[in-house]
């Protein structure tokens, strides 16, 4: 069975989409990890994975909504890390994809948000865009008491791949690896060693091929691992049994 380690089930692009893929989790996916990234979905995150047995959560605020930051959502996030259902604090990091973006507000953010995750403990889920040449130098300087920390969706390329694993990093591939024209994140996906990768949907995006373009699921994990089992050349089984491995190694509170 598979695990999709990275995807929004309380995204409203998914609401009636919902029943179907909470049913598919026990019959089609092991676990799914569902991170927030705002203040509203800090809060669905907490009641999806409490009422769900096979889902678990993560909360942070992602880069873009750096604005909402403040004592309400911090003391939010901090309060409920000891919850046996969250597993890491994510996604958080830094974004400059976009205009306008403040770097500093980013960075400070950021750093708020690290110091929460190694005070409970607790691994982390990073989102990078367009930033490795500032979130690499931070993590260097702030690696003291990490507990472990993924750079999920990752569409960079082997020079910053081999930054982030020599900090100790683990790297989360997407259905952007089936996509024709990312040749060089299936090259990352072939120097990487397989016992620091995970794998993802971030649905309800980056559906795979041949879904690309659809609103995407859990369940379209499935087509991650096999693009990463072509690259390389694993029979599924000892895949899944890796990607079992890696993510227990990652989510110490995670019950599979």
């Amino acid at each position: 069975m598979f695990i999709d380690t990275h995807a929004h089930i309380n995204h409203e692009m998914l609401a009636n989409k919902q029943e179907e893929i909470l049913k598919s989790i026990g019959k089609d996916l092991k676990v799914v990890i569902c991170p927030s990234y705002d203040v509203k979905t800090c809060h669905s995150t907490l009641d999806f994975a409490n009422k769900y047995e096979k889902v678990f959560g993560a909360l942070a605020i992602h880069p873009s909504e750096d604005k909402t930051w403040g004592l309400e959502i911090k003391k939010f996030i901090q309060d409920n890390l000891s919850n046996k259902k969250i597993v890491a604090v994510g996604e958080y990091g830094l974004d400059y994809h976009y205009q306008p973006y403040d770097k500093q507000k980013q960075q400070n953010v950021m750093l708020e948000q690290l110091a929460i995750a190694k005070q409970a403990n607790l691994p982390s889920i990073f989102h990078v865009r367009d930033a490795f040449d500032d979130f690499i130098p931070i993590m260097k300087e702030n690696l003291k008491d990490l507990k472990g920390g993924v750079v999920h969706c990752y569409d960079s390329d082997i020079n910053n791949a081999k930054k982030l694993l020599d900090l100790g990093l683990f790297i989360s591939f997407t259905g952007l690896i089936t996509y024709k024209q990312n040749e060089k994140v299936r090259e990352v996906i072939k120097y990487m060693p397989i016992d620091r990768i995970m794998l993802e949907t971030d649905s309800p995006f980056l559906a795979p091929e041949p879904y690309r373009g659809q609103v995407c699921v859990p369940k379209l994990v499935a087509k991650v691992y096999e693009k990463v089992a072509e690259i390389k050349k694993m029979d599924m089984e000892e895949l899944q049994t890796q990607m079992e491995q890696n993510v227990k190694k990652f989510f110490k509170k995670l019950v599979i």
